[in-house]
């Protein structure tokens, strides 16, 4: 029978064959997770799944050389030869002018145990949140929901030819919710966190229900490609504003498809906005003590006051830009952890009696980028779009888009509401602690004609 090795004996294993080969540096990271998943539609439950699954990713340096690859099989023999191909493979390559040693003295990292454990059963967990978030819909006014439930704790265990050895575990879980009334009367809600404490399917549920229902006989806006005051919910914020962390990658900034190239200490916002990108924090989804290249996690003022503090890097970017590893790796390239976005002194009713002309968003798909260098996007918003004229809230509004640059909107803010949440859905892939933001001259134009896409 085929020999399977624990985390650390497959890290360490690992790492003694690369050294035997002649690796001069070489990083094992095993990763196992085990994720539950369910799915419904018609307000019922469709699919459930559980899913565990191990896999390990491969880091070699000889030479000036480096090479990356992941495997699924933590079998020894398995194991053995697929990091012998793997330096095989590297012996090929020609020298990488951005290579950068990892330090000569590795690191410790034996944290507590964080995650919530609640998150790794029952069976019955999952369905019971379902219930609860499709009845809080319906009571509010929904005909019929969908969505899905994803509940998951992941396990990061890393150890290098210098001595870094480290363990981390995190637990997330994150409802998405749509309900509907009429055809094209639609409402969105989600809850995500790390624990179950501070989850909260009943009052996704019911946004998504009240939303679906106060958008019956939504209407088409009389005037197009005008600006208008756009108060955004944290859904759309995060998702918006969330973007200038994975701007400010190095990467990013080196490959030129960063508005934010060459604005390291200058204005890039409206000095209202703060945004840190937290490796390990309270209510942090993604929590990490170590990055990929072994180094410690922390909090990195990205923008502070509107002026870009930093961008994010790994030990290759670090030494490239003159600085140090703000501990984003990536072993490819930097990235965000988990982002928090400053909270404000407004209330949402403080915000929208502060708008002459505008638009309440609480939900957008589609987001996608005309220019990166410049920042030019748009984006759709769905599921609950509001006008407000003269601070108050009259009618519901469907078929627009928003087209701006992150530049311009993120300058324009005026307002950011004292209430923030986590967001993480399909449409923001990093977790982001956000408020309600209001910003001013947003463009906006029609999606679509007086008939919008079926299934859309």
């Amino acid at each position: 029978m085929a020999k399977m090795m624990g985390p650390e004996d497959s890290n360490s294993f690992g790492v003694d064959v690369a050294k035997k080969l002649g690796a001069d540096e070489a990083i094992l990271m095993t990763v196992i997770s085990n994720e539950r998943m369910a799915r419904f539609a018609n307000s019922s439950v469709t699919v459930t799944k559980n899913v565990n699954e191990s896999g390990l990713v491969v880091y070699l340096a000889k030479g000036g050389r480096r090479i990356i690859g992941s495997s699924s099989n933590p079998e020894k023999s398995s194991l053995e030869r697929f990091i012998e191909l793997l330096y095989k493979s590297m012996m090929s390559l020609p020298k990488d002018a951005g290579y950068v040693p990892l330090p000569p003295r590795g690191s410790s990292y034996r944290p507590k145990p964080s995650h919530d454990k609640k998150l790794e059963g029952p069976e019955g967990l999952l369905a019971g949140y379902v219930e609860e978030a499709i009845h809080a819909a319906e009571s509010a006014g929904a005909r019929r929901t969908a969505g899905s439930l994803e509940a998951g704790v992941a396990s990061h265990h890393i150890m290098s030819s210098t001595g870094t050895v480290g363990s981390d575990t995190s637990s997330s879980i994150l409802l998405n919710i749509r309900a509907f009334t009429d055809r094209d009367a639609s409402g969105h809600g989600l809850s995500c966190s790390a624990t179950v404490r501070d989850f909260r399917p009943g009052v996704a549920g019911e946004r998504a229900g009240s939303h679906s229902k106060r958008m019956r006989n939504a209407r088409q806006l009389n005037e197009e490609g005008k600006t208008y005051q756009v108060l955004m919910s944290p859904t759309v914020a995060s998702n918006l504003l969330g973007l200038v962390g994975d701007f400010a990658s190095a990467f990013s900034i080196e490959a030129g498809t960063s508005y934010l190239v060459d604005k390291l200490g200058k204005k890039v916002a409206s000095e209202t906005l703060d945004l840190t990108d937290v490796g390990r924090g309270d209510g942090c989804l993604q929590a990490r003590t170590f990055d990929d290249e072994g180094q410690p996690t922390r909090s990195t003022k990205v923008v502070e006051g509107g002026v870009l503090k930093s961008y994010l890097h790994n030990l290759s970017t670090a030494k490239r830009f003159r600085t140090k590893s703000t501990g984003n790796a990536g072993l490819i390239e930097p990235g965000p952890w988990n982002l928090e976005i400053g909270a404000g002194d407004s209330t949402y009713e403080e915000m929208v009696k502060e708008m002459t002309h505008g638009l309440v968003l609480t939900s957008n798909w589609y987001t996608r980028f005309k220019n990166y260098r410049t920042g030019e996007f748009s984006t759709v918003p769905r599921d609950g779009t509001y006008l407000v004229e003269s601070g108050e809230v009259t009618l519901p509004i469907k078929g627009v888009r928003i087209s701006d640059s992150l530049e311009r909107m993120s300058s324009s803010i005026r307002l950011l509401s004292k209430e923030r949440e986590w967001v993480q859905w399909w449409e923001v892939d990093t977790p982001t602690l956000c408020p309600w933001v209001l910003v001013d001259g947003v463009t906006v134009t029609k999606a679509y004609g007086e008939s919008p896409p079926q299934g859309s």
